[in-house]
């Protein structure tokens, strides 16, 4: 019998919880460690879309990227969003575990998939897991069409359309604290989740163009990355469980 330690296991080796962030909440945030699991569906973050997508696929643990509890809850009731989400876990005997910024910091990790899903080659991981890359010269406008179809879109652009771009540095979700990284490192175009727009026209100032994507979509290719890991790894130590990816992400 494969039990949810045994899939802690396999994922604390594909992200160590060492690499967490402080402030960061990751780990096994319900269920028993030794209750049986013989299906794994992996979601970017927990909601009513992705629990019911595991009860009718006859998954009994969720593995996510983004967790829940941040804030030390008082009560458990189904008054709030978090709240439902939760006693919904308790209904349905579904374990649910997390690995935020450790599944950011390592390689490969986050930002490995979203480097490979753009084709980027000469792949560089830096600090903060971030990933510098290259792409053969072209113009900017060209290159965002090119991620917008990759990605599904591209909600922010600041940058010049006819600049030539070469070396590109990733780093998904809220990464507006490191463009001055991405710009240490010589790169042509930042490509993050989330930058406000004040620290994108200092980072233009610098001589970086910035691409913002939406957190989201520039985590998504992880969780099929991570999918495909957490099989490989049980079928390494012949551990007999399925794993799947949510479809219900498609709809964030």
């Amino acid at each position: 019998m494969t039990t949810v330690r045994a899939i802690v296991s396999l994922l604390e080796q594909i992200a160590p919880i060492d690499l967490a962030e402080e402030w960061d909440n990751v780990g096994l945030l319900a269920g028993h460690p030794d209750s049986a699991v013989q299906r794994v569906l992996c979601a970017l973050e927990l909601n009513e879309g992705v629990i019911n997508e595991a009860i009718a696929k006859d998954a009994q643990m969720i593995v996510t990227h983004h967790p829940i509890m941040f804030r030390g809850r008082k009560n458990l009731n189904e008054t709030d969003g978090e709240g439902r989400l939760l006693c919904d876990l308790i209904r349905n005997e579904l374990a649910l575990y997390a690995m935020h910024t450790n599944f950011d910091n390592v390689h490969p990790g986050v930002n490995d998939a979203l480097a490979n899903v753009l084709n980027l080659f000469n792949q560089k991981p830096l600090e903060h897991g971030m990933i510098l890359g290259e792409i053969l010269p072209v113009r900017l406008d060209h290159f965002t069409k090119r991620v917008e179809e990759r990605l599904g879109g591209v909600g922010r652009v600041y940058g010049s359309p006819d600049r030539l771009v070469h070396t590109i540095a990733v780093l998904g979700g809220a990464g507006e604290d490191y463009a001055a990284q991405a710009l240490q490192h010589e790169a042509d175009v930042f490509i993050t989740g989330e930058m406000s727009y004040h620290k994108a026209m200092d980072a233009l100032a610098g001589g970086l163009c910035i691409l913002e994507a939406g957190h989201a979509a520039t985590e998504k290719p992880s969780i099929s990355y991570l999918t495909g890991a957490l099989q490989r790894s049980a079928k390494g130590v012949q551990l007999d469980i399925d794993v799947i990816c949510s479809t219900a992400m498609l709809f964030l």
